[in-house]
């Protein structure tokens, strides 16, 4: 039938519940329709001015949840991972019983890169190496192998130490004023390394896609945007073609 409700229709909104936001259609479509960045578009007129379901602000605002958390990893992770407590927890988030609370790694891997002793050699080439919500709260291992990685390549590793996240979770749940102001921030803040060219170095490859993908769309006409997205390499990108970009 033909939506009459416009931003508002739930018969749209069942149907963009289906999509994972992988944007897996996109590379498999032959004119690259992105169903993910029409789903956050949706979802940002469908919630605009309503308040959203608990789960949204759960799982869309994780990295603020992550940042305080990691204040205190060892109470939070007795709470959601005591069984009765654990549940309580998953009902407040809206996350399904049968479901695991992942655990909060005891440092940051914002604070082990604090104590690391990083490669001074002037001759080693800077890359900065982007610490994701997820690796940096929860698996900060994946990160710091990451590190030695580089160094090991001959690279002098920097990570940013102001709390900055791409804010990937804020689409799925129709956030884009958020993610906007996400994005903005890490601009500004990390505009003398953007203009210095440094290659950024992401783990997770949804931060990459947004840093390619979603940063043009929210700032099409940015020059630094546009040169965030050039810099933007995955860790086996890299490995494999960085030395001629930096």
């Amino acid at each position: 039938d033909v939506i009459t409700q416009g931003w508002r229709d739930d018969n749209v909104k069942e149907a963009l519940d289906l999509c994972l936001a992988c944007k897996g259609c996109k590379g498999d479509c032959p004119v690259n329709v992105d169903m993910a960045t029409y789903k956050a578009e949706f979802l940002s007129h469908y919630w605009g001015g309503r308040v959203r379901p608990r789960q949204a602000y759960a799982f869309g605002l994780v990295d603020q949840w992550s940042r305080a958390a990691s204040l205190w990893p060892g109470l939070v992770n007795l709470v959601t991972q005591t069984p009765g407590l654990s549940h309580i927890a998953k009902l407040m988030a809206g996350m399904p019983i049968q479901r695991r609370i992942p655990e909060f790694a005891p440092q940051t891997f914002r604070d082990w890169f604090k104590k690391h002793q990083a490669n001074s050699n002037e001759e080693y080439r800077q890359v900065i190496l982007w610490p994701d919500t997820f690796n940096n709260y929860f698996f900060p291992e994946t990160a710091q192998a990451a590190t030695h990685v580089l160094e090991d390549a001959g690279f002098k590793v920097s990570v940013p130490m102001m709390h900055l996240c791409c804010g990937r979770p804020l689409y799925d749940y129709g956030f884009l004023d958020l993610a906007k102001q996400y994005l903005r921030k890490i601009l500004d803040t990390l505009k003398p390394q953007i203009e210095m060219e440094l290659p950024i170095v992401v783990l997770e490859p949804s931060c990459a896609s947004v840093f390619r993908d979603e940063l043009h769309n929210l700032f099409p006409e940015d020059p630094l945007a546009k040169k965030l997205a050039g810099q933007t390499f995955l860790l086996s990108e890299f490995l494999k073609i960085g030395r001629a970009h930096v």
